[in-house]
C-alpha cells in the first residue's frame, strides 16, 4: 500500500471512529436527560399509569394506576422526590381502588386535596391528619351515563372553585353510538355536609357545522371562558375548537362558538384529541391525532401541532396554522399521533408527547419557534420511547416539576406485565 493511501487510510479511520465517538457522546447526553425513575411491578404494586402526575409543591409526583393494587383495579400512589436530583425516589401505595371505582387521572384542589376522575364518576382523595392515617375517598358525583354525559375526558377548576370537565358521550343520546358528549360544571359545596351539584353547560349533537364527541377536557382563559376540542363533528367530520361563554344573567345557558373545523387535508390536522393551551397573545394551541404528512399512516396522518390565532375584527374568523407535522414511521426518529396537552416554558418552547414513532411507542418533544416571525418551528426528539430493555412505552403527556424538570407516565414499559410491561414514571431534563 502506497504511503498516501496508508495515510488516507489511516484519516478515514480516524474520522470514523471520531464520528462514532460522537454520535455515542450524543446518544449519552440524550440518555442523561432522560431517566425512568420508577418501574410498575404490576400485582399489588400496580400497572398502566394513566393521565398526567399531579406535582406537589415540594415535587413530590402523584398518580393513579389503570391495574393492579389489592383488588386489581388500580392504585392511587406517591413518589417522594429525592434531595438531590439523581436520587432514587420512593414509591408509596395510599389508596387501592375498590372493584366499583379506580383512577384515570388526579390534580391538585385549591384547597391541597387530590381530585379525580374515573368514567362516570368525579371523587376526593383527602390526606391523612396524622401520619400513620389512611388516605379517605370521597365520591363527589356519579354521572347517570344519559342527560350528564358518559366517559369523562378531563377535569378542572374554575376560579370559584368549582370542577369543570368534558365527556366523551352521553348527552344528547339521539346523536351517534351512545351520545355525543357533554361540558359539565360541578359546584362545590354550599354548606358543610351538603352534595356537590352538577350543571351542563353544553350539549354535543353533531348537527351542522357543531362539534361531536370531546376526547379532551376544557380550558380556561382569562375571561373565563371555557376552550376545548372535539374529535367528530364540524364542516368535515374531523372534529372542531370551540369556546363556551358564560351567561351575562345567572341561570342563562353558555353559548357555544365553533373557532375551527377541522379538515383532513395535506398539512393540516384532523380529529384534535389533547386540550389546549393558551400563550400571552390569547393564541390556542394544541395537538391533533391525525392530518398532517398524509405519507404516514396509511394516507391518515401522523398528526400536526397546531396554531388558532384569534380574528383582528370582532366577529371575524380565526386562522389556522400547522406549526409541525409528524411524520411518525417515516423516518423512525420523529413522532406520530399527538394527543398530549402542550406545555410552553419561559423561552416561548412547546413540549408534549406522542403515542407514535420510535417503533411506535411514542416520543416526548420539544418544538421551537422561529427566530423570526414567519419562520419554521424547529422539532427536537427528546426522547424516543421503546418500550424495551426497561424503557418505557406509550407516554400520556407531560407536567413541570422539581428542578425544573418535565415529568410524565408511561402505560407500558419498563419490567413485568409480560411482553408489553406495567409501566413506568419518567423524568425529561428539557
Amino acid at each position: 500500500m502506497k504511503r498516501s493511501q496508508r495515510a488516507s487510510t489511516v484519516l478515514l479511520t480516524l474520522a470514523t471512529l471520531a464520528a462514532s465517538f460522537l454520535s455515542g457522546a450524543t446518544a449519552q447526553a440524550r440518555n442523561r436527560a432522560y431517566q425512568v425513575i420508577y418501574k410498575f411491578q404490576g400485582g399489588t404494586d400496580g400497572w398502566n399509569p394513566v393521565g398526567v402526575p399531579a406535582v406537589a409543591k415540594n415535587g413530590d409526583l402523584y398518580g393513579v394506576t389503570a391495574g393492579g393494587g389489592t383488588y386489581n383495579i388500580g392504585i392511587f400512589c406517591r413518589l417522594t422526590a429525592p434531595r438531590a436530583r439523581g436520587g432514587a425516589w420512593k414509591k408509596t401505595t395510599l389508596y387501592n381502588f375498590p372493584s366499583n371505582e379506580g383512577g384515570d387521572l388526579v390534580i391538585f384542589g385549591p384547597d391541597g386535596n387530590l381530585y379525580g376522575m374515573a368514567g362516570q364518576s368525579i371523587f376526593e382523595l383527602k390526606a391523612p391528619t396524622s401520619g400513620d392515617g389512611a388516605w379517605k375517598y370521597v365520591r363527589l358525583y356519579m354521572l347517570n351515563g344519559n342527560s350528564d354525559g358518559s366517559a369523562i375526558q378531563g377535569i378542572t377548576f374554575g376560579a370559584e372553585g368549582n370542577l369543570y370537565g368534558a365527556t366523551e358521550l352521553g348527552g344528547d343520546l339521539g346523536c351517534g353510538h351512545g351520545g355525543c358528549g357533554t361540558v359539565f360544571e360541578l359546584k362545590r359545596l354550599e354548606q358543610k355536609g351538603g352534595k356537590w351539584r352538577l350543571s351542563v353547560l353544553y350539549t354535543f349533537d353533531g348537527s351542522g357545522n357543531h362539534g361531536a364527541e370531546p376526547f379532551a377536557g376544557v380550558t380556561f382563559d382569562q375571561e373565563g371562558n371555557l376552550y376545548g376540542t372535539t374529535n367528530y363533528g364540524g364542516a368535515f367530520g374531523y372534529g372542531v375548537a370551540y369556546r363556551l361563554t358564560p351567561p351575562v344573567r345567572k341561570g342563562r345557558p353558555w353559548t357555544e362558538t365553533v373557532l375551527y373545523s377541522f379538515d383532513r387535508g395535506n398539512n393540516i390536522g384532523s380529529s384534535p384529541e389533547g386540550p389546549v393551551t393558551f400563550d400571552g397573545s390569547g393564541n390556542v394551541y394544541g395537538t391533533t391525532a391525525f392530518g398532517g404528512d398524509l405519507n404516514c399512516a396509511g394516507g391518515f396522518g401522523c398528526g400536526v401541532v397546531y396554531e388558532l390565532s384569534p380574528p383582528t375584527e370582532k366577529g371575524g374568523d380565526w386562522t389556522y396554522g400547522t406549526l409541525y407535522a409528524f411524520t411518525g414511521g417515516n423516518d423512525g426518529a420523529n413522532g406520530g399521533f399527538g394527543g398530549s396537552a402542550l406545555l410552553f416554558d419561559s423561552e416561548g418552547n412547546l413540549y408534549g408527547t406522542t403515542t407514535g414513532g420510535y417503533t411506535f411507542a411514542g416520543t416526548a418533544f420539544r418544538l421551537s419557534p422561529p427566530a423570526n416571525g414567519g419562520g419554521a418551528w424547529t422539532e427536537t426528539t427528546l426522547h424516543g420511547f421503546t418500550g424495551k430493555n426497561g424503557d418505557g412505552g406509550v407516554p400520556t403527556g407531560l407536567t413541570w416539576g422539581k428542578w425544573g424538570d418535565l415529568y410524565g407516565v408511561t402505560f407500558e414499559g419498563g419490567t413485568g406485565c409480560q411482553r408489553l410491561g406495567c409501566g413506568t414514571v419518567f423524568e425529561v431534563r428539557p
